[in-house]
């Protein structure tokens, strides 16, 4: 039985080692790109070369920093809707009855298992004949209305572990149902908060496809969307990745510092059962 053991943590070791490897790979290559010449990316472009292009970073930053507050500005209203709309609704599906609440419920936990792409159509049309194209909330709204569903199933979830005798002394004391949900319910949830926060602040930065579809005036552009188009015309010019890749790392560096801040948060909410059904 020892011998079994070690031998599958043996394997399990060497499982993830690899996949690690494969999950770090790209990062370091990033990283080692975004500080090489032209000539060095031509001739060396997967090893280490010396000395490190540092100006990359001030060429990548003149072309990115126009277009992260666009980004950040997005991010954050999605953020915030997404956390506002799927709290105050997960919550009233927890502390009130209602005819039709379990067939409404179901309703939203159904629209889960439809894939995103599949609605990327009527949505585009939808958003077209409300005239939102290029316009920042033609971006946001769909994308909070997008979120609904499973934040929703979350929050649910765990707002129903919430202790009752808690909102049924509020009750006694004179809260109405504002002052219950923002000084019971937010504060015992800020880890399924934050994860939920920041899962959708990730997904809002890093997402391309729909911004892409909706903002067309350079102006309003997402820094997914200037990077796109920038990697692309600057190796066509030069055969080089590297001021691209100095301009990943850049615009990588918020996130980075963002999950800094909230990991302890985020653990918290993955590890609360949160996520039990």
């Amino acid at each position: 039985m020892h011998r079994k053991n070690s031998a599958g943590q043996i394997i399990s070791h060497i499982v993830i080692i690899i996949l690690l490897f494969l999950s770090l790979y790209p990062l370091i290559l990033m990283l080692i790109k975004s500080v090489k010449t032209i000539d060095q990316e031509i001739h060396h472009g997967f090893a280490l070369t010396f000395p490190f292009n540092w100006s990359n970073y001030s060429l990548a930053w003149k072309y990115v920093s126009g277009y992260i507050l666009n980004t950040f500005l997005i991010s954050i209203l999605n953020t915030v809707g997404i956390l506002l709309a799927t709290s105050t609704m997960a919550y009233g599906f927890t502390r009130y009855d209602f005819r039709g609440k379990n067939a409404l419920f179901m309703a939203v936990l159904a629209l889960t298992m439809i894939p995103g792409i599949l609605t990327l159509i009527p949505q585009f049309c939808m958003v077209k004949n409300f005239n939102m194209i290029n316009t920042r909330l033609g971006v946001i709204l769909p994308t909070i209305a997008g979120a609904l569903p499973m934040g929703v199933l979350l929050l649910r979830t765990f707002f129903n572990g919430l202790p009752g005798g808690l909102f049924e002394a509020a009750s006694l004391d004179g809260a109405n149902s504002f002052e219950m949900f923002f000084m019971i319910a937010v504060p015992l949830s800020v880890p399924i908060l934050a994860t939920l926060g920041l899962t959708s602040f990730l997904g809002s930065w890093n997402d391309l496809i729909w911004p892409q579809l909706i903002l067309r005036r350079d102006n309003l552009q997402t820094i997914t969307i200037a990077m796109t188009s920038f990697t692309t015309n600057y190796y066509n010019t030069t055969h080089s990745y590297a001021v691209p890749m100095a301009g990943y790392v850049i615009v990588s560096a918020p996130l980075l510092i963002l999950f800094a801040f909230t990991s302890k948060q985020f653990i918290a909410g993955l590890t609360s059962g949160a996520f039990k059904m």
